[in-house]
């Protein structure tokens, strides 16, 4: 009894030593997703345009979003275009650079509606993958005019790494940048930074570290899924179908697939095509969707291998918890 005594109290005091210990691990500064995501989509294998249409963001009457196309001619070559579109009160469109290297974000909108901050994530070869990497520019709502600029040359880094996350703006108009150290490891180059911190920053003038609890607001709001066509595909081989099945998440890829009811077969849906959005509200881990789904094949169907597919539409769909 003695030693299960002693043995209890030991585990006690490691218990409240370690929730002390944890207790005062400092909270890392607040990280928020930007408002959409896009960009030029990937080249189709067949002559033909691909286009996607990012997440709709939206604030006091203007929606805002990417439209990225992508084309194959004849020959071997395809040609890549993005822009920002936006319309409502104020309605215009902005081209967005180097669409076939880069992947866009629409960060948020400022406090007074006027300005809009963008970010791009640049697509570099080895060994630079992290290496000044994103750049973020304000557009002007009223004339589309926009200045991109270099993260590393707004925080004077040279040689180094990181990662670095435009957060959005602050009340005032400033722009807040979050930025860690780099994951990539074996680029022979240092961080750029120690720790994670929220920066404060006018691009052109002064930069300075926020506090850890700076709370980062989202003037704009998230209204839409993103949307790419399904059945004008170039890379569409055959006629498409309507089955009934399952549609939920996998682990590895494609995530998302469908069963095909009274069959042993799997369909798998392109990780790179975006569902309906009546669909993409409702999946998630943990979700079914039950209904007739209208399809069309990216591959032939052949015994023991899954058929790709993207789902153009679905009727009667039940979502229910498995």
């Amino acid at each position: 009894m003695k030693a299960l005594s002693k043995n209890l109290s030991l585990t006690l005091t490691l218990t409240i030593a370690s929730h002390i210990v944890f207790s005062q691990q400092p909270k890392e500064p607040e990280w928020r997703p930007s408002l959409a995501y896009g960009g030029a989509p990937e080249c189709p294998e067949h002559a033909g345009s691909r286009t996607y249409h990012s997440e709709t963001a939206s604030m006091s009457g203007v929606t805002v979003q990417i439209v990225g196309t992508t084309t194959r001619g004849q020959g071997k070559s395809c040609t890549y275009g993005a822009e920002i579109v936006y319309s409502g009160k104020i309605s215009r469109t902005v081209q967005l650079p180097d669409p076939g290297k880069r992947q866009f974000e629409i960060v948020d909108f400022s406090a007074d509606g006027k300005n809009l901050l963008l970010a791009d994530e640049k697509s570099m070869d080895p060994p630079y993958f992290a290496f000044r990497d994103v750049d973020v520019a304000t557009v002007e709502m009223s004339n589309g005019r926009a200045h991109w600029v270099n993260a590393w040359d707004i925080f004077g880094w040279h040689g180094c790494d990181a990662t670095v996350e435009p957060q959005g703006f602050t009340e005032e108009g400033h722009i807040i940048i979050r930025a860690r150290p780099s994951t990539w490891v074996d680029s022979g180059r240092p961080n750029c930074v120690s720790n994670v911190g929220l920066y404060q920053t006018d691009i052109a003038d002064t930069t300075v570290r926020l506090p850890d609890d700076t709370k980062i607001s989202r003037f704009g709001k998230h209204i839409s899924e993103a949307t790419q066509a399904c059945k004008t595909d170039p890379d569409i081989i055959d006629a498409c179908f309507t089955v009934r099945g399952r549609l939920s998440l996998w682990n590895g890829s494609p995530s998302l697939r469908i069963w095909r009811v009274g069959t042993n077969r799997i369909l798998g849906v392109q990780d790179d095509d975006p569902l309906p959005e009546s669909l993409a509200k409702q999946m998630d881990w943990g979700i079914e969707a039950w209904g007739d789904f209208d399809v069309c094949p990216f591959t032939k169907e052949r015994p023991g291998v899954m058929q790709m597919i993207c789902v153009e539409s679905a009727q009667h769909v039940l979502f229910k918890k498995p």
